[in-house]
């Protein structure tokens, strides 16, 4: 008898330990389950609407999409003390919603919103990562939540109404395309095929920017060349969850920045929002957008 009380005085300890240790380092539990799409917010309510919203005096809703590899809205800003709602679904397989030491963790399945909560009473910038391994490009999946005092959160909400009206271009490549393509437009090597020097491949012939707007709507999956190198994977459909503004002025970014603005024919006009509004209609598969940019000239 003795030694059962030994046992079970050492398996009490364990868990005790483990116990606080989960308590101690939140972030790596889910405390919050995960809700049926019905209860709360539907799929289709989180990929069409993405983004922050202000819902009380320190209450925020936050509709959250993961796909590979990357989660929109990227970058997320609250004022210190603020309670967030997450509702995050995924746009292609399972991926994890993570923001360590915020207390937030859940795994995220396509057709299902998970919803968690949590209170940000401490200043300072938290990374979102995702936890579940979701492909290739898995280790660029990350996020940032910054945690603001009232006056820097009131001043930033100041900056982005004054910056410009316009959807910013170069803000949504940020958010949606760096973590594959890059801040730089050089992608990477054998994986992530670059934009820099690229994009003439479209621009400069007949059709070309009808294919772009297709992948950048439909997607595009198949092997392809790109500056003189191959590259065999998959790029996200992002026509659910960006505008057709979003689009165009990610379109107009990228064909204009890292040297593509040269390679651009003389007279290129800026893709509009009704260009990407016309290639939504009918929608395409990955593949039937890859043999589609197979019939281009090549350059």
């Amino acid at each position: 008898m003795r030694w059962l009380a030994l046992a079970l005085a050492a398996l009490a300890v364990i868990l005790s330990v483990s116990i606080g240790f989960m308590l101690a380092n939140p972030g790596r539990i889910p405390l919050v389950g995960m809700d049926e799409p019905e209860s709360t917010m539907t799929t289709a309510d989180v990929l069409a609407h993405p983004g922050l919203t202000r819902v009380g005096p320190h209450a925020f809703r936050a509709l959250v999409v993961a796909r590979q590899y990357g989660f929109t809205p990227a970058t997320l800003g609250v004022p210190v003390g603020s309670r967030v709602d997450f509702y995050v679904t995924s746009a292609d397989v399972t991926h994890g919603f993570e923001i360590p030491g915020g207390n937030v963790n859940v795994e995220v399945f396509p057709g299902y919103v998970a919803h968690v909560y949590a209170t940000f009473r401490k200043l300072g910038t938290y990374r979102t990562v995702c936890d579940q391994y979701c492909g290739i490009g898995h280790q660029a999946m990350l996020g940032n939540l910054a945690v603001l005092t009232e006056t820097a959160y009131a001043a930033s909400l100041r900056t982005t109404q004054v910056a410009s009206p316009l959807v910013d271009g170069a803000a949504v490549f940020a958010s949606n395309c760096a973590s594959c393509h890059q801040a730089s437009g050089q992608g990477v090597v054998g994986v992530f095929p670059p934009l820099a020097g690229s994009l003439g491949d479209y621009t400069k012939v007949a059709g070309g920017r009808v294919v772009l707007a297709h992948v950048l709507v439909d997607g595009l999956s198949g092997s392809i060349r790109v500056n003189g190198a191959t590259y065999d994977g998959a790029m996200p459909a992002w026509g659910a969850s960006l505008s057709d503004r979003q689009i165009a002025d990610v379109i107009q970014y990228v064909t204009t920045a890292w040297g593509n603005r040269a390679k651009n024919p003389p007279g290129f006009a800026a893709i509009t929002s009704a260009e990407i509004a016309s290639a939504r209609r009918p929608a395409l598969t990955a593949a039937a957008v890859h043999a589609e940019r197979a019939k281009l000239p090549q350059q």
